[in-house]
């Protein structure tokens, strides 16, 4: 996998394709091995930077989705909303990070999970905390956009923007909407 490091969110490419599909578009078909007819992607296309409050004023205005803007469940919340993958299960009005419920769960990240911190998880607080999974690689670490999370990226600042590389097992669990 190749990352641009730079402020701007990373742009991550990866094939997204399984070899069995890789050897099939050159006629490799083997014996009795299904070839997926469209593999799931490896990253996703979201922008975070479209976020829709990342200039709110003030850090007590709802959303209208049940959060307050610029917080990490707000961010998760509209991540899931405008990421173009299909998804069974509304993300808003679920609480605190730390009590929201999925259609699913896994401890396998997938790109379109929230990664979820359990409340005082790695010094998340007592609220929990959540994160758009956007990349998956093939070391076992994975991408996250998320808000409310200080980092080099955001100058460790709260409330904005934070891009970030952790390992899958750093969270709690994933959850799949």
């Amino acid at each position: 996998m190749h990352r641009r490091t730079s402020k701007k969110w990373p742009r991550v490419v990866a094939a997204g394709v399984t070899a069995t599909a890789f050897l099939a578009l050159f006629g490799f078909t083997g014996h009795a091995t299904p070839v997926p007819s469209a593999p799931v992607p490896a990253t996703t296309a979201l922008d975070p930077t479209a976020y829709r409050w990342k200039n709110a004023h003030g850090t007590r205005e709802l959303d209208g989705h049940g959060y307050f803007k610029r917080s990490c469940v707000s961010f998760a919340a509209w991540a899931i909303r405008t990421d173009g993958r299909p998804h069974t299960k509304s993300p808003d009005f679920l609480g605190d990070a730390g009590r929201w419920k999925a259609a699913a769960t896994s401890s396998v990240p997938r790109v379109g999970d929230i990664a979820q911190w359990d409340p005082g998880v790695h010094g998340t607080g007592r609220r929990g905390h959540v994160a758009y999974v956007a990349a998956v690689d093939d070391d076992g670490r994975v991408t996250l956009y998320e808000y409310n999370y200080r980092s080099e990226f955001n100058d460790q600042r709260p409330d904005v923007l934070s891009v970030r590389a952790t390992a899958a097992s750093d969270a709690s669990r994933y959850l799949r909407f």
